[in-house]
């Protein structure tokens, strides 16, 4: 069987139409390159906005919709995708968002990685931002991801290289990350009381305490980071209520939280400024204090 026949990707939407999605779009065109079909599960956390949309006319995709009018998050999304992955019998699951840009060669540097390691349970590309910092994979200390080398500064020199690397060292963003779906199963999955921020950090926390190593491959992606977006209060407001959330479930350790509240003052008093509201420093003090509304 084809390692391509063996993989379910999932595609977790919101507020987008399918047909606009950067990942979909570039994904497409790297399956159209060399002709191949993968099963796809689009999990879409705000329905309305593909209600209209021809989801069955992709011919290099086998497409499940699924709509969540609860806007569940993504690490339901990523179980659900999980639970449908092991009824079709598949090998692998391929985590994906909506923003990030994958190059022409994706989806054959991802058969050739699988093939060429197939004791590795976990693969990722290189996550790059929008100025060409490395995202993913990352160093995680006091609860905060940590860039690793800008990759115009000799990249390959440095620890992090492409090939099998040791996952202790590392933490890895969401999308892009391919699973083995024994290894997934056996990681008990993504904690869905983490519906967003932090959701890929606790899963890499967990999954290393089983896995030691992990594999980079040779392909660098470009992730649009919202952070970076300027967005509504709307939107500002209920992504800074799933990243007070996700931290609850994250922080563990008492250095981990301090350091954190830190972050937390930071992120209130910029957003504050922004919005032009004090609704974030109120929210980031009730979090620190713990005060119940």
């Amino acid at each position: 069987m084809k390692v391509e026949e063996d993989v379910l990707a999932v595609l977790v939407l919101y507020k987008t139409k399918l047909s606009d999605s950067i990942s979909f779009t570039s994904l497409t065109k790297s399956l159209q390159i060399i002709d191949r079909k993968i099963d796809l599960l689009v999990y879409d956390n705000f329905p309305k906005y593909n209600n209209n949309e021809r989801l069955n006319g992709y011919i290099n995709w086998n497409i499940t919709y699924y709509g969540d009018e609860d806007n569940s998050g993504v690490s339901k999304a990523y179980n659900t995708a999980a639970s449908m992955a092991l009824e079709k019998n598949k090998k692998w699951l391929l985590l994906l968002d909506q923003d990030t840009d994958f190059p022409i060669q994706t989806i054959n540097e991802y058969i050739t990685a699988i093939n060429a390691y197939p004791k590795e349970k976990l693969f990722v590309p290189i996550m790059l931002t929008v100025d060409g910092n490395i995202i993913s994979p990352g160093h995680l200390k006091f609860g905060r991801g940590f860039y690793s080398k800008n990759v115009k500064q000799n990249f390959y020199s440095k620890n992090l290289k492409s090939g099998i690397n040791n996952l202790k060292e590392y933490s890895c963003i969401n999308c892009g990350m391919c699973i083995d779906l024994m290894a997934f199963n056996e990681n008990n999955g993504y904690n869905e009381l983490i519906k967003l921020d932090f959701s890929d950090h606790d899963f890499v926390r967990r999954f290393k305490t089983h896995t030691n190593t992990f594999v980079v491959i040779d392909l660098k992606v470009k992730h649009f980071l919202s952070t970076v977006m300027k967005n509504s209060f709307h939107s500002d407001k209920v992504r800074f209520k799933y990243y007070l959330d996700g931290a609850s479930h994250f922080c563990m350790s008492f250095t981990d939280s301090f350091f954190f509240d830190i972050r937390l003052l930071k992120k209130a008093t910029r957003q504050s400024i922004i919005h032009k509201k004090i609704f974030f420093l109120k929210s980031a003090m009730s979090y620190i204090f713990r005060i119940k509304n």
